[in-house]
């Protein structure tokens, strides 16, 4: 029989109580520990946290908020917890996302165990980004379970490595979070599901990115690139398009990959 394998999801957070409403059930009812690193959310975030506290919630980091969106302040307080913990798997998790296995009737506690039986120490995930319709607004909603309409994003290949095996020596601070850097990797070719509800309206949209700073540092790395042209007029929800798809029901794993896009919608015009 199998040890239980321990795994942690690390987040960051802020203002994000919304989405953790949705995601921390997710997670309790794995058996998945997780850490939030809260940059000094102003929402009732600290009443989901109470909420929550013990299952799933193991600890919440707190951190200072420095007035512009930080990728890499955010990066190394979560490199800082990973190398701190002991746990025997290690998920780097964004509040707005659901990871789950691409098979039905599986989770992603599974896919985990599954790719540690095998030897492997890396698993991947294919980015399917989900879109209210145009009018429409899931903010107070069960958007995990309402919201079917998606997207499959994929700029290039093997592009999200974001769970792994702890005390390799992985980081993904290199990458933006995206890929790890380190020797040993042996990614699994069993690709997973990761759901991305990046935005929940258009208002939504609006107030997430037109009035969001970068700083200059990160994009000297090449960073935020293709969220630094945000317009009102470019973040408007399509309606429809060849990129656009919709599942029969929450819980399928129907995703087309077929139709991929090498950008998210807001660029889409870009494309034509």
């Amino acid at each position: 029989m199998n040890n239980v394998l321990s795994i942690c999801a690390v987040i960051t957070a802020r203002n994000e109580a919304h989405y953790l409403r949705v995601l921390l059930p997710l997670l309790a009812r794995q058996g998945i520990d997780v850490i939030v690193i809260d940059n000094e959310s102003t929402d009732d975030s600290n009443d989901v946290y109470a909420r929550f506290q013990g299952n799933p919630l193991v600890h919440v980091e707190r951190i200072p908020f420095r007035g512009n969106y930080s990728l890499l302040q955010l990066l190394e307080t979560r490199q800082a917890v990973y190398d701190r913990i002991d746990y025997d798997w290690i998920i780097h998790q964004d509040a707005d996302e659901i990871m789950e296995h691409a098979r039905p009737g599986r989770t992603l506690r599974d896919a985990v165990q599954e790719a540690d039986d095998d030897g492997y120490n890396v698993l991947n995930f294919d980015e399917f980004v989900f879109l209210p319709e145009p009018d429409a607004d899931y903010s107070n909603k069960n958007y995990y379970k309402e919201l079917l309409r998606y997207y499959f994003f994929e700029p290039g290949p093997n592009r999200l490595n974001r769970a792994w095996k702890q005390g390799l020596g992985f980081s993904n601070i290199a990458f933006g979070g995206h890929c790890l850097s380190g020797d040993q990797q042996l990614v699994s070719p069993n690709s997973l599901v990761l759901r991305h509800y990046i935005v929940l309206s258009y208002e939504y949209a609006k107030r997430k990115y037109l009035q969001r700073i970068y700083g200059e540092q990160e994009k000297g790395r090449g960073w935020h690139g293709n969220k630094l042209h945000f317009t009102e007029a470019n973040l408007k929800i399509p309606q429809s398009g060849r990129f656009l798809f919709e599942l029969d029901s929450f819980d399928s794993k129907g995703f087309r990959k077929d139709v991929a896009a090498p950008k998210h919608y807001w660029e889409w015009e870009t494309l034509e």
